[in-house]
C-alpha cells in the first residue's frame, strides 16, 4: 500500500452528529433483518457512506467492526430464544437469526458462551445468577394480549447500565419533547439489549415519545432524535407499580411464569416500559408503567 494511503487509512476519523444517525440507523436495520445478507457493502449502501469509510466509522463508534457487532447480535439474540422460547426448535432459531447451518451456529454459540447451544437451553444460561425475589408478586401474572397499530416514535438512545442512564437520558428526553409540544403524548422506555446476555455496558435504551396519528408529514426530528416506525404486532402487557430497582422482577415473571404455559411465544423485538405521562416517567424511585414485549400466537 502507498505510504500516504496507509497514513490515511490508520489515521483518526472525525464522527459527526449526520454520521451518528446514519450508524443508528444501520443498528436497527440489523436488529430487524438478523436473517438476511447483512455485507459491509450493503449496509454502507444504507448509510449511504462509502464502504471504506463506513467501516472505519463504525468500527471507532462502536468498537467493534461490522461482521463482529452482527455476528454477536445475531448469538445474543439467539440465546434469548433459547432460553424463553423452548417449543422453538435450535435449527429453526438458527435460521432465523442467520447461521447458514446448525453446525456453524454451534461453533459460534460455544464461542460466545462457553457452552452448547442445548446446554444453555437446559439451564446454563442461569449460571451465576442469584435467584430472583419473588416478593412483589406471587402465582401466574395477569397478562393483557393485544394487537396493537403500526406507530411513529421520535426517540433519544442511550448506552450502558440501565439503572444509571435511564434517569439522565430521560431528563435531557423530557426537554426535548416539551420544545417540540408533545407533551402528553405516549411515552416509551424500549430496552434493545437484555443485560443478563450482553452485560450491562452494552445495552442499548430508546427513550421514546409517541407521535399523534396525523397526516400527512412526519414533525421535524431536530438532533439529537430520530425516528422509527414501529410495525404493527402482537404485544402482552402486565401493569407494574413498584420500586423501579425491582422492575426486573416484572419482566422475570412474564418470561418465567407466564410465557411457558401462554398460547403465545416470545417475538422477536424489543421489550418496552410504556407510561402515561399524568402517572410519572422514569428515574423517580417508584415507578408506574405497563411492561411489554412482542409475541407471535403459538402455532401447533
Amino acid at each position: 500500500m502507498h505510504e500516504a494511503t496507509l497514513s490515511a487509512a490508520r489515521a483518526p476519523v472525525v464522527l459527526h452528529g449526520h454520521h451518528v444517525r446514519r450508524l443508528e440507523g444501520v443498528v436497527d436495520f440489523v436488529d430487524a433483518h438478523l436473517d438476511a445478507e447483512l455485507s459491509l457493502e450493503r449496509m454502507a449502501t444504507i448509510a449511504a457512506i462509502s464502504p471504506f469509510h463506513f467501516h472505519r466509522l463504525f468500527h471507532q463508534w462502536s468498537g467493534e467492526t461490522l461482521n463482529e457487532f452482527v455476528r454477536r447480535r445475531r448469538l445474543d439474540v439467539a440465546a434469548g430464544r433459547l432460553r424463553h422460547c423452548p417449543g422453538e426448535k435450535i435449527t429453526t432459531i438458527s435460521l432465523n437469526c442467520g447461521f447458514a447451518s446448525p453446525e456453524g451456529f454451534a461453533r459460534a454459540f460455544r464461542e460466545r458462551f462457553d457452552m452448547t447451544p442445548s446446554a444453555w437451553r437446559g439451564g446454563g444460561w442461569a449460571h451465576g445468577r442469584v435467584p430472583a425475589n419473588d416478593s412483589w408478586m406471587c402465582g401466574i401474572p395477569r397478562v393483557t394480549i393485544a394487537r396493537e397499530p403500526e406507530m411513529d416514535v421520535l426517540f433519544m438512545r442511550g448506552r450502558g447500565d440501565f439503572g444509571e442512564l435511564a434517569a439522565p437520558l430521560w431528563d435531557r428526553f423530557t426537554s426535548a419533547v416539551r420544545a417540540l409540544g408533545l407533551v402528553g403524548q405516549p411515552l416509551m422506555f424500549m430496552g434493545l439489549d437484555d443485560p443478563a446476555i450482553v452485560g450491562a455496558s452494552r445495552c442499548r435504551m430508546d427513550a421514546c415519545v409517541q407521535l399523534p396519528a396525523v397526516v400527512g408529514a412526519l414533525p421535524a426530528c431536530p438532533p439529537p432524535l430520530l425516528h422509527k416506525r414501529i410495525p404493527a404486532r402482537w404485544v402482552a402487557t402486565l401493569d407494574y407499580d413498584g420500586p423501579a430497582d425491582d422492575i426486573a422482577e416484572g419482566w422475570r415473571v412474564m418470561l418465567d411464569q407466564w410465557l411457558p404455559q401462554a398460547a403465545f411465544t416470545l417475538a422477536i423485538g424489543p421489550f418496552f416500559e410504556r407510561y402515561d405521562p399524568a402517572q410519572g416517567a422514569p428515574g423517580s424511585r417508584n415507578v408506574r408503567c405497563r411492561l411489554g414485549m412482542p409475541v407471535d400466537p403459538r402455532v401447533g
